[in-house]
């Protein structure tokens, strides 16, 4: 088995995607490719009108306790005589802020809520990147927003998914040690040698 983690800009290209689907969004129709957007972009956020729905997507690490706890195995059925693998796995929680503008943004929001909630609607997309929906997702707030003298609809909420994580690195085997016992008297070499 190989390392697996995802990369930042993995898992937001992923709840990007899942995003686009959930609302039924075709990010092949040049019309759709800015309508569901990461947070903090590189070439800054274009506008948009009013009554345009676009959603804002921010994926924040979480400092958790079952974050903390390391599961470490060597395994020795190596074919290398000189070194074992070392799999360190752990979990990392990933917080995902959603804000949704527009006409429908609370019941865009209320969709994507239900639909990482339900169980077998995504679970395979998730178990196939070692991701795991926290089954806790809070109601979207409906926080209109004033800009430029309008209200502008806008409605929140966040979603916490637990990171299956699994780093390898090799080790070397100890191969060889050497003990010197000493007493009153003299001191003895032993030598010992895995082989």
């Amino acid at each position: 088995m190989a390392e697996r983690i995802l990369k930042l800009k993995e898992i937001e290209d992923f709840f990007q995607s899942i995003t686009c689907q959930i609302i039924g969004l075709d990010m092949t129709k040049e019309e759709n490719q800015s309508k569901v957007r990461i947070t903090w972009p590189q070439n800054g956020a274009p506008s948009w009108k009013i009554n345009e729905d676009v959603i804002f997507l921010r994926v924040t690490p979480i400092d958790d306790k079952v974050a903390r706890t390391l599961n470490i195995i060597y395994d020795t059925n190596s074919v290398d005589d000189d070194f074992l693998t070392k799999k360190t796995g752990y979990t990392r929680v990933h917080k995902i802020d959603f804000s949704l503008y527009g006409p429908n943004s609370y019941d865009n929001a209320d969709l994507i809520r239900y639909s990482l909630l339900d169980p077998h609607l995504l679970k395979e997309k998730f178990r196939e990147n070692n991701l795991a929906v926290i089954p806790d997702i809070p109601m979207p707030v409906r926080v209109p927003e004033l800009y430029n003298g309008q209200w502008w609809d806008r409605s929140d909420f966040s979603a916490m998914f637990n990171e299956g994580v699994i780093r390898e690195q090799q080790t070397p085997f100890i191969k060889s040690v050497e003990i010197k016992l000493a007493t009153e008297k003299k001191t003895i070499d032993i030598p010992i040698d895995k082989n």
